[in-house]
């Protein structure tokens, strides 16, 4: 079918739009940046670490705000642009030169769709990969800087080994303990009077600790109950063997992996979960038919046998009944389904957005920008609101995270579809 085009038009509506979508990203971009990445910024200069450092970290965190500020500032342009068209009659302008609504509208809703496709690639290809990058720095400077994240007198985690820190200053942490998991699952326990960091660039190896004055204890793997202990001047420690790369990819959660490797997993997830449920049904009807096995012998039993008969079944009824009642539900499988259907609905949220502010958007009669701004924070708060609660629902019961996080778009689709239809008619 062909559409006619009209550029100096498309290009008047579109320039419009994309002013006030500026206006509202920077709105929207600084409220989640300064309220959250600056105030982490501030704590780690407080403590040293160098500027450049800093400036890479609030680098790799730009795609986060990116995600959450694109779809936001869309609806928020969209109802400032067609806000400001109405109050000053220029739809009406546009009406009576024989333009149709859907002439007025479809520039927007082609930025629209652009700006979904461009925010779910940087939710799908820059969140993960800055995410990382970010997750990496952080590990370095966490261990080349112990105040940054070991706090005195503190008991930290680090892949296998269990760091317990002193005091810290700027020679180091002293004492400090660590308690590190061999291959055999024995605890080797390591002391020292002086750990100071070694600097180091993580992407050739893992920044660690130079210790001084170490004592270790070392299980002997054949009887527990023998240890063997040794001294030394200094030691060198790293807590991760392997490369740091393969440590942040196995500590990635979903909101950190690409959306397909996300679904990867979930499938892995849903096969291991009906394996563990089928298992259980098994054994249910294992212990279903040993009762029935044991009623038979009740039957020809006598003394002290009927005792033991009875002891079983009840041992058996209670198996039954703890297997009937374990939870069905996948909470770890539940939540990768969330975070892998959000991946989409936030993005795609632009598209439904510039359909609702449309008729929302042209009804506005004065001040339109002032009050397409004021019905975009609403909206959004709302839209917001509805996704944390899904979220929160998603986590505690059953309903499917697709509705949770998809219908809310396509309820702002049909309410945009419905009400733009209904303005076309007037």
């Amino acid at each position: 079918m062909w559409i006619r085009r009209y550029p100096t038009i498309e290009k008047y509506i579109i320039s419009e739009f994309l002013f006030s979508f500026m206006v509202s990203f920077l709105f929207y971009f600084l409220i989640f940046f300064l309220n959250q990445l600056l105030l982490l910024a501030q704590d780690i200069l407080a403590k040293g670490i160098a500027i450049g450092s800093v400036l890479l970290l609030v680098l790799y965190a730009l795609p986060s705000f990116l995600t959450l500020s694109t779809p936001f500032a869309t609806l928020n342009a969209a109802l400032m642009a067609y806000g400001r068209f109405a109050s000053d009659n220029e739809v009406l302008a546009m009406r009576s030169a024989g333009f149709r609504h859907f002439m007025v509208f479809r520039p927007i809703l082609a930025m629209g769709i652009l700006i979904a496709l461009l925010s779910f690639g940087i939710n799908d290809f820059l969140l993960p990969a800055g995410t990382k990058a970010f997750h990496k720095l952080w590990l370095e400077l966490s261990l080349t800087n112990p105040g940054l994240e070991l706090d005195a007198y503190s008991v930290r985690a680090f892949d296998q080994a269990i760091l317990v820190s002193g005091a810290i200053d700027e020679e180091g942490i002293h004492p400090m303990l660590i308690l590190e998991q061999d291959n055999d699952g024995n605890r080797n326990s390591i002391i020292s009077r002086l750990a100071a960091p070694v600097k180091g660039r993580i992407v050739e190896r893992s920044p660690g600790f130079r210790m001084h004055d170490v004592f270790s204890l070392i299980p002997d793997s054949r009887n527990p109950e023998e240890w063997t202990w040794a001294t030394a001047d200094s030691m060198n420690y790293r807590p991760f063997s392997s490369s740091s790369s393969t440590i942040l990819d196995h500590q990635a959660g979903p909101a950190e992996m690409r959306t397909r490797k996300v679904w990867k997993t979930i499938r892995e997830m849903r096969l291991q979960h009906a394996q563990v449920l089928s298992d259980r049904d098994s054994r249910i009807e294992m212990k279903r038919l040993e009762m029935s096995l044991l009623y038979a012998d009740l039957a020809s039993a006598v003394g002290i046998e009927v005792s033991d008969i009875v002891q079983r079944l009840k041992s058996n009824a209670l198996q039954i009944e703890e297997l009937e009642n374990a939870p069905r539900l996948n909470y770890s499988l539940q939540t990768w389904k969330i975070e892998f259907y959000q991946k989409f609905a936030i993005p795609f949220a632009c598209i439904p957005f510039v359909v609702l502010a449309f008729p929302l958007g042209v009804s506005a009669k004065r001040s339109g920008r002032a009050v397409g701004f004021f019905i975009g924070l609403l909206l959004t708060s709302a839209y917001w609101s509805i996704l944390v609660l899904g979220r929160s629902l998603g986590f505690s019961t059953g309903i499917s995270p697709f509705l949770l996080m998809i219908v809310p778009d396509l309820l702002l689709l049909g309410a945009g579809v419905f009400l733009f239809t209904k303005r076309s008619r007037i």
